[in-house]
């Protein structure tokens, strides 16, 4: 069986941690891509990290996981909650993309091996290794502040 990624996860943690010390007020308003800024892409982590949270303690509950979803599912869940997400205070977003990472590490690292077994046969590994999105979205946040050019697109909760 695969292993649970809870070094990688507390890793990206600690990094989302280091960056939003870092950012200060005026960062958060930073844009990364257009109508993406720092807030904003801290904002979707912090749903994302949620959701698997979520997902996570479900699995860990008994409860049948989700239907499998089409691929395009997440970018209309991005499209929908974008301008929400766009409203919030970059200090807000910022509170809100911590406190949901520390959360869906601690469900995950709760999580018994046969729910880990059962989310990698259900093809939602995505759930567990959390420090893939995390990681691209601190990527692209620190592209924008050094003045590179970030990877296109918007994060998506399914691991490659």
């Amino acid at each position: 069986m695969e292993r649970v990624p809870l070094d990688e996860n507390a890793a990206a943690r600690q990094r989302l941690t280091a960056l939003i010390d870092s950012l200060g007020d005026e960062g958060l308003r930073k844009p990364v891509t257009p109508g993406w800024s720092a807030a904003t892409v801290l904002a979707q982590l912090a749903f994302w990290d949620r959701w698997a949270l979520t997902l996570v303690r479900r699995w860990r509950s008994g409860h049948l996981p989700p239907p499998t979803v089409p691929q395009w599912y997440d970018d209309a869940i991005n499209d929908t909650l974008l301008p929400a997400w766009q409203a919030l205070p970059g200090p807000v977003a910022a509170q809100l993309a911590l406190a949901a990472a520390e959360e869906a590490d601690l469900e995950i690292r709760k999580a018994e091996t046969p729910v880990v077994a059962g989310i990698l046969a259900a093809g939602q590994a995505n759930l567990l290794h959390r420090h893939v999105p995390r990681n691209a979205a601190l990527d692209r946040i620190e592209a924008a502040g050094q003045g590179t050019a970030p990877a296109p697109g918007i994060l998506h909760t399914r691991t490659p």
